[in-house]
C-alpha cells in the first residue's frame, strides 16, 4: 500500500477522495481528464473496490467529477475557491490559481442609483452612478455575470474608462491614486432570471449564488466606498472559504 495512505488513520475512501481533490486543485488533473479505473486505483494503493467506489461516488456528488457509462470517470470543469481573508482583483485571483481569466463587456452606462446601491456607496437615492455589466470567464468558460456600480461624484469621468479591456480594481487604483483597503460581502441563493439565463446559459429559475460586495478605498486618509457589485455565480463553479478565529 502507498505510504500516503498507510500513514493516515482516516478511512481509505476518504484518503483517496482527498488525494484526488488535491490533484484536481493542483491541476495535476485538469478539466475533462480521465481518472484511473477502479482497478488501477486498487492496484496502486492496495485497497479493495469498495472504498474506491465510495470515493468516486462522493466526488461525483460534490461536482468534482462526472461519469460516462462504459467509458469511465472524468474531471468536471472545476470550481474556483475564493478565500475570504484576502482582497484581490478577479484577474489576480484566477491567475494565482493557475487559470486564465477573461471578460466580456455587456453594458456600460450611467443610471440612477436604487436604494440598495445608494446605501452601499454612501450616496443619495437617485444619484448618478456608472453601471458596468461584465461576463467573467475562467479558461474560456462562463463563470459569472457582474453588475458593478461607481459614484460619478466620487470618480469624475469614470465613464471614459473602457472596462472591456482593463481590471476595474487596478484602473481605479491607478487613475485615482487610491488604495483599496477592505470589503464587506453578503452571500445568498437566488433564482436565475431571464436576463441571467441568456448570458450564463442556465435555465430560468435554476439556482445561482449571489454575492453583494462593497469595496472600500482610502484617498487623502479618508476611507470611502469604491464599488458596489452584485455577482451571480454558477454554483457548481464557485466556493467561498472563510477562516474564523476566536477572539
Amino acid at each position: 500500500m502507498s505510504s500516503l495512505l498507510a500513514s493516515n488513520h482516516q478511512p481509505m475512501y476518504y484518503q483517496l477522495k482527498q488525494l484526488i481533490i488535491d490533484q484536481i486543485q493542483n491541476r495535476e488533473l485538469k478539466a475533462n481528464d480521465m481518472l484511473p479505473t477502479e482497478s488501477e486505483y486498487c492496484r496502486k494503493y492496495g485497497i479493495s473496490k469498495a472504498p474506491v467506489r465510495q470515493a468516486l461516488s462522493e466526488l461525483e456528488a460534490e461536482n468534482y467529477i462526472y461519469k460516462i457509462r462504459g467509458k469511465g470517470s472524468f474531471v468536471l470543469s472545476g470550481y474556483i475557491k475564493q478565500k475570504g481573508d484576502c482582497l484581490r482583483s478577479f484577474s489576480e485571483d484566477i491567475i494565482a490559481m493557475g487559470h486564465k481569466p477573461g471578460a466580456r463587456l455587456i453594458e456600460q452606462k450611467y443610471v440612477k442609483a436604487d436604494k440598495e446601491t445608494a446605501k452601499c456607496l454612501n450616496i443619495e437615492d437617485g444619484d448618478e452612478v456608472l453601471k458596468v455589466v461584465r461576463l467573467r470567464y475562467i479558461d474560456d468558460e462562463i463563470y459569472s455575470i457582474n453588475y458593478s456600480y461607481f459614484s460619478e461624484a466620487r470618480f469624475p469621468k469614470i465613464g471614459e474608462v473602457d472596462f472591456s479591456a482593463v481590471s476595474i480594481m487596478k484602473e481605479i487604483q491607478d487613475r485615482f491614486h487610491s488604495d483599496v483597503t477592505n470589503a464587506t460581502v453578503v452571500l445568498e441563493a437566488v433564482a436565475t432570471t431571464s436576463e441571467m439565463a441568456k448570458y450564463l446559459e442556465r435555465k430560468v429559475g435554476s439556482p445561482l449564488l449571489q454575492m453583494n460586495r462593497t469595496t472600500y478605498f482610502r484617498i487623502n486618509q479618508i476611507e470611502q466606498p469604491l464599488e458596489f457589485v452584485r455577482v451571480y455565480f454558477v454554483p457548481d463553479k464557485y466556493k467561498f472559504e472563510v477562516n474564523l478565529t476566536k477572539k
